[in-house]
């Protein structure tokens, strides 16, 4: 059996976990790099931000995956409640992904593609919490898509800053002598 036959075949892995966190990661690298590639970047403010990057990151590597999720799962856990789990990976995962359209500056795509990626993440977290809260417990599933969510908002962290300092060193390598 090799390494990536022993990872997938791991406790850790039940219910396809780590599958689903290496995909997203991935889909959300991609994602983000055809953004920042094919997005138009510039409609964004001129003036700086009054809010830090320290700030930006610490929302989004820590107070949105537990926030969010914990919405996403009392949304759900609702509406489970008044309509048993009739349209529950539908209602909840858009209830929540409604919650995030009003931004500071236009967003570089179209909307549609948004409303579609936001809506499938949602429903993937509420997937593997309701997969796994039986198994091992409310909480620890609870953290397990936090986890999830953690590595999206990281994944986008971590794609910009590699194109911040490409465009950086593109900037600095393109200056003519006398600039």
């Amino acid at each position: 059996m090799n390494f990536i036959q022993r990872i997938r075949a791991s406790n850790l892995n039940r219910h396809g976990f780590l599958d689903v966190l290496v995909g997203i990661t991935v889909f959300q690298a991609i994602n983000i790099t055809l953004i920042v590639l094919f997005g138009n970047l510039d409609a964004g403010p001129d003036e700086d931000p009054s809010i830090s990057l320290w700030e930006i990151a610490f929302l989004m590597l820590l107070v949105a995956p537990l926030v969010e999720n914990l919405l996403l799962i009392a949304l759900a856990a609702l509406h489970e409640k008044l309509f048993n789990r009739t349209l529950m990976f539908v209602v909840a995962p858009f209830m929540l992904m409604a919650l995030h359209f009003r931004t500071p500056q236009p967003l570089p795509f179209p909307m549609f593609i948004r409303v579609i990626e936001l809506f499938g993440f949602f429903y993937i977290f509420l997937k593997q919490y309701d997969l796994h809260k039986l198994e091992i417990g409310k909480f620890k599933a609870l953290l397990l898509t936090s986890v999830l969510h953690f590595s999206l908002n990281a994944t986008v962290i971590v794609v910009m800053c590699l194109f911040d300092f490409y465009i950086d060193a593109e900037t600095i390598f393109s200056a003519q002598p006398g600039e």
